[in-house]
């Protein structure tokens, strides 16, 4: 029989799934098994901010793939599929320079810039695994799917923060980025042997396709309306040009900067000030809290279905504005007391993985159809961007000298900056989305 992602749901979804478990391992690698590493060994705030932010940072600029993911295909192999490839196959290179670097704590510079390399390329493999979910998931499943596709991606963190913490810490910095590439390979196989449609090919030799290659009269009315470059950009322009659009570029923009602000001194605070274990605090954040932001992702897609995206962020940045308040409010349980730290980073964890998959499906209502691809990889660069910026600033912070309960209270202030943009952030008309014939000369801002 003749499996393919068109024809098998569960395979869809599947793949999907495991495509984003590729991009959580080297994040979860980075982010804490290596930044809490680089703590014992003496880094300080800056350091880690140069580790978060090339770890981030990359993915602001994923926007520029989208056109030529868009634009360019081999229909032969599938419309994504060859994408896909190339960038696992690059992430594994470049993951794998890391070797090359003989003394990373002395060179933590030349490992932040391998690490922002190595995450070009993830966000090239984002933005290809987006364009074929797009393709491929009907409007009622988006929910659902992205709940999936993000736990999925906090499963691979966990994957890359506890499991790759422990083998960094009992057998070194080589042996855990080998492990991570073996890891990285073994999911490249995944999109190696499927095929997208019946009638491709999955390799250039050595592989036939089977049957006819078919192409149903979405694939072709989005081919034939972004057929060029031009094209492509008009309508994005044209997109942009609404309020709801725009104001959703400002509520990617502000709402991840208090996250990005907070977890380079929380890491510090917690690895140098409270004493804490380099394994504890990986164990914690890469099981317990992992976990708890997967479910917060599952559990959120669907109750997002229910509710609705915006109510459903809402309800999430409002909770995460208030235990930004938490250090300040609590000063005495939150550094005496481990049990009260701990939960705090679980029930944390499990905010952002509610407030993240509300925040996609929400970006996906407002995305135009017909650049749907390219128009939500924006806003997926914006949310990057955003925490970039916030781990950007958090070493001014401590230059002057500012209390660190001071800085979670600046990071709240922003965070309700995000509830009074969401009530504008609404769906976009399907209808005015879809395929029409674009005059160069219209108003691009029309409302």
């Amino acid at each position: 029989m003749n499996t393919t992602l068109t024809t098998n749901p569960v395979l869809r979804i599947t793949v999907l799934c495991v495509l984003y478990l590729a991009q959580g391992i080297p994040h979860g690698f980075v982010t804490i098994a290596l930044s809490v590493w680089f703590v014992t060994q003496g880094v300080d705030v800056d350091g880690i901010a140069q580790l978060a932010t090339a770890a981030v940072l990359p993915w602001s600029f994923k926007w520029a793939w989208g056109p030529v993911v868009d634009r360019y295909q081999i229909r032969r192999y599938g419309r994504r599929r060859p994408w896909i490839l190339f960038a696992q196959s690059l992430m594994i290179l470049s993951a794998g320079s890391l070797l090359l670097v003989d003394d990373p704590v002395a060179q933590i510079s030349t490992v932040a810039s391998i690490i922002f390399i190595h995450n070009l390329f993830s966000g090239l493999q984002d933005v290809s695994v987006d364009a074929l979910a797009v393709d491929l998931l009907a409007p009622e499943q988006r929910g659902r799917a992205n709940g999936l596709m993000y736990g999925s991606k906090y499963l691979g963190t966990s994957i890359g923060g506890a499991g790759l913490s422990v083998v960094l810490v009992k057998l070194g910095f080589d042996a855990a980025v080998l492990t991570m590439c073996g890891l990285l390979g073994l999911i490249m196989l995944v999109p190696l042997f499927i095929r997208e449609r019946p009638g491709e090919q999955r390799l250039p030799f050595g592989d036939h396709s089977s049957g006819h290659l078919v192409e149903d009269a979405s694939e072709l009315e989005e081919r034939s309306a972004n057929a060029s470059f031009l094209t492509l950009v008009l309508r994005l322009l044209k997109s942009f040009g609404h309020r709801n659009t725009l104001l959703a570029i400002a509520l990617a923009f502000l709402v991840w900067i208090p996250n990005g602000m907070t977890y380079p001194v929380g890491l510090v605070l917690f690895m140098n000030d409270l004493g804490w274990e380099q394994l504890e605090y990986s164990r914690l954040t890469g099981t317990w809290g992992i976990g708890a932001a997967l479910l917060g992702s599952v559990a959120g897609g669907f109750i997002a279905d229910r509710i609705g995206a915006r109510r459903l962020a809402a309800i999430a940045a409002s909770a995460y504005a208030a235990l930004f308040c938490v250090p300040g409010a609590c000063p005495i349980a939150w550094l005496e007391h481990t049990g009260f730290a701990s939960t705090y980073i679980v029930v944390t964890d499990l905010v952002q993985g509610t407030l993240s998959v509300s925040l996609f499906a929400i970006f996906m209502s407002v995305s135009w159809k017909i650049v749907a691809a390219t128009q939500f990889t924006a806003y997926m660069a914006m949310l990057n961007l955003s925490y970039s910026v916030g781990a950007m600033i958090a070493p001014t912070f401590e230059e002057y000298e500012w209390a660190y309960w001071q800085i979670y209270l600046l990071a709240a202030a922003v965070q309700i900056c995000v509830l009074a943009i969401l009530p504008f952030c609404t769906p976009t008309d399907s209808k005015r989305t879809s395929v029409e014939p674009l005059d160069p000369d219209a108003n691009l801002g029309e409302p």
